[in-house]
């Protein structure tokens, strides 16, 4: 099975082409074919496309040959994740393929899979709070995750961590201080270069969920945002101040207070 993975939920994108091999008691057995990470000031939007289609002329493969879609569903930036999820649907569509998400804190962790302590993915939520989750090992390449998908303040992570742990991701050099100062002797850090989610390991995860048939339904599945979003906060207080809200998150202007004019809908920020 030929599996194309998507992973937009921080600055670095990620593409790969995976190859997955069924084989009599080697269920998880798969190569990569061809994987493509940036980091780049361009937005996810003006290269995701771009990107998917550089990987697949390098590799030698039509679009057409894909079998399945693997997505990171975040949680992360809500731009990158609806531009993923825009595009792996559209796709999906085409070819006629099946989608299975992964959510990216699961595929950040699984950078490591082989850890023993605690693995504790941290990506940047902004407003000084961070995603995150716990997972644990079994020393045998297998990571289990035993926590909810969590946004919260760095130091209110810190307080749910008991025991050893390894922290990675983009979150944690922001907070890199609080962590050092909060976990002291517990907390390990990952390199630099583990600190991305990558769509090979998007693409490994998604192996068995495709054995078991358990994908996506196109019509309805979206990101994992676990945040609400801006919209959603606008709305919400419009709604306290008991004045008209529009069904995308704008509000009514109330006569006699600056004229009667419909404000901006609100949008998920990224």
């Amino acid at each position: 099975m030929l599996i194309l993975a998507v992973e937009t939920s921080t600055p670095t994108g990620s593409v790969s082409l995976v190859e997955a091999f069924p084989e009599e008691g080697v269920p998880g057995a798969f190569r990569v074919v061809a994987e493509t990470s940036q980091n780049l000031s361009e937005t996810h939007s003006s290269r995701l496309m771009p990107s998917i289609d550089r990987l697949l002329r390098e590799a030698s493969t039509p679009v057409q040959a894909v079998q399945g879609i693997a997505v990171g569903l975040g949680p992360g930036s809500f731009t990158g994740l609806r531009i993923a999820v825009s595009t792996v649907k559209g796709l999906a569509f085409s070819l006629k393929v099946p989608v299975v998400g992964i959510p990216t804190l699961d595929a950040l962790a699984h950078n490591l899979p082989f850890a023993s302590p605690l693995v504790c993915p941290v990506l940047d939520a902004r407003k000084k709070e961070v995603y995150a989750a716990l997972f644990r090992g079994d020393g045998e390449g297998r990571l289990r995750r035993i926590s909810e998908h969590w946004v919260l303040s760095p130091e209110d992570l810190c307080s749910r961590i008991p025991e050893r742990v390894i922290l990675l991701g983009t979150g944690v050099e922001p907070y890199a201080e609080i962590f050092r100062q909060k976990l002291g002797p517990r907390a390990s850090f990952a390199p630099p270069d583990l600190s991305f989610p990558r769509a090979s390991t998007v693409a490994r995860l998604s192996l068995s969920v495709f054995q078991s048939g358990q994908t996506v339904d196109l019509m309805t599945f979206a990101p994992l945002y676990v945040r609400r979003s801006e919209a959603e906060i606008h709305r919400e207080r419009k709604e306290a101040e008991g004045r008209p809200v529009l069904s995308g998150g704008g509000s009514v202007e109330e006569p006699g207070r600056g004229g009667a004019k419909v404000a901006d809908a609100g949008r998920r920020g990224g």
